[in-house]
């Protein structure tokens, strides 16, 4: 009697463990395949979405949005493609990276329904407005055009993600794929937010430009406001002049001389030129003053001096109502108020007087004593000096007469400045 063989008794166990253990191993494989492609969509999900934070304008934008997303295997090419409203809706490459980007350039697409270029997943996508995946390039026949092209770069599987503005598809995020079957539901919805991302970044550029354009506009039409003021500014003090001719020129060289000093103690190229335009109209007020008065050779009478002292509030009343950036108004009005409250006509002391009018008031008295009047001769330079000097503290601020008393210890700014040619 012949004694049964124990192995081929045991045969069909071992052909099941077998089996068994390659169904679980290529399970594993597979769960391995796909954690893998999840791996890939979202660490380029995650690249893109730095670079959209970091763009400036449109092409770093969308350049860097492709780069992020082609660091990640096995994308070789993301694009960027814009409808266009032409003849044939031809779809504009905005921007291309990738190992694979020779197959992108020069590649003809479409978004027209009647275009046999215009029936792929970038083209689709723009016309409908719907995200289109081309699983396996060899066998969807919407792939036909550029299959050829893309067997010589190993594309095997595409997706389109339309790009949006204001409600509307402008475009297309195209991610190609050396692997078939590369994009699963979770990853083409990493790629639609994506998308959506790159259309909220265009649009933000757009009104960040926009903006800037009106900056521009807002900035070159201040500016021709500024003009407009400082030629009229320029005209009102040419009108004093013809009015008063021993004073000729007195205007122009306070406002030169305040600017120096306002310079000098750290003002702001705004408030210097506010400064510069009240020194050029000080004594606008003094239109309502007599020209024999202004021009009176001997010394003024008590009542004549009160009328003088009037131009103050005369020009605040002719200043006020122009539409200027700076109280120009107010400092015309206080630049003959005096740090211990003797001057008019306020009587404000101390910190209530403007900087500016602090400063006119120094200007105003340094260009007024160095220069020759019909009431009197020009004083010296050095007695002008020595009499704001006298007047630092109580009068003139303190600070403000310093700091002129500084700018003139220079001989040729003494003469530049004072010294009558």
């Amino acid at each position: 009697m012949n004694t049964p063989n124990k192995t081929q008794v045991k045969a069909p166990a071992d052909i099941c463990d077998i089996s068994e253990h390659q169904r679980i191993q290529d399970e594993l494989q597979l769960s391995k395949y796909q954690l893998q492609k999840k791996n890939w969509a979202v660490l380029a999900y995650a690249h893109a979405a730095i670079s959209l934070s970091r763009a400036s304008d449109e092409g770093q934008l969308i350049s860097g949005v492709c780069a992020a997303i082609v660091k990640e295997a096995p994308y070789v090419i993301a694009w960027v493609g814009i409808a266009q409203d032409d003849e044939k809706k031809t779809v504009k490459v905005a921007g291309m990276e990738g190992s694979a980007r020779a197959y992108a350039e020069g590649i003809t697409v479409s978004w027209s329904e009647n275009e046999p270029t215009g029936k792929g997943p970038v083209g689709q996508c723009i016309r409908t407005g719907i995200s289109v995946v081309i699983l396996d390039s060899e066998e969807d026949p919407r792939f036909l055009p550029w299959r050829e092209r893309a067997r010589a770069y190993g594309i095997r599987c595409i997706v389109a993600a339309p790009i949006q503005k204001d409600g509307k598809t402008i475009g297309a995020l195209a991610v190609y794929s050396t692997v078939a079957n590369a994009f699963s539901d979770d990853d083409i919805h990493l790629f639609e937010n994506l998308a959506n991302e790159i259309g909220y970044g265009l649009r933000s550029i757009e009104h960040r430009k926009e903006l800037i354009e009106e900056v521009k506009e807002r900035q070159a039409a201040q500016a021709h406001l500024t003009l407009a003021l400082e030629a009229t500014i320029a005209a009102m003090s040419k009108t004093m002049e013809w009015r008063d001719p021993y004073t000729a020129g007195h205007q122009k060289r306070v406002a030169d001389i305040a600017v120096l000093i306002g310079e000098k103690m750290g003002l702001s190229q705004d408030r210097l030129q506010g400064l510069h335009m009240a020194g050029m109209v000080h004594d606008i007020g003094k239109v309502a003053i007599p020209a024999e008065i202004l021009t009176k050779p001997t010394a003024l009478t008590d009542l004549e001096r009160k009328m003088v002292q009037g131009h103050v509030e005369s020009g605040y009343q002719i200043l006020k109502d122009v539409p200027f950036k700076w109280p120009i108004a107010d400092m015309v009005r206080q630049h003959h108020e005096r740090i211990d409250g003797s001057g008019y006509p306020l009587g404000l002391k101390g910190d209530q007087i403007l900087l500016e009018s602090k400063i006119l008031a120094v200007a105003d008295t340094i260009e007024a004593m160095a220069s020759h009047r019909p009431y009197r001769a020009a004083r010296s330079i050095e007695a002008t000096f020595e009499e704001i000097k006298r007047l630092s503290g109580t009068c003139l601020d303190g600070e403000v007469v310093q700091v002129a008393l500084n700018i003139f210890s220079d001989e040729a700014m003494i003469q530049k400045m004072l010294v009558r040619h």
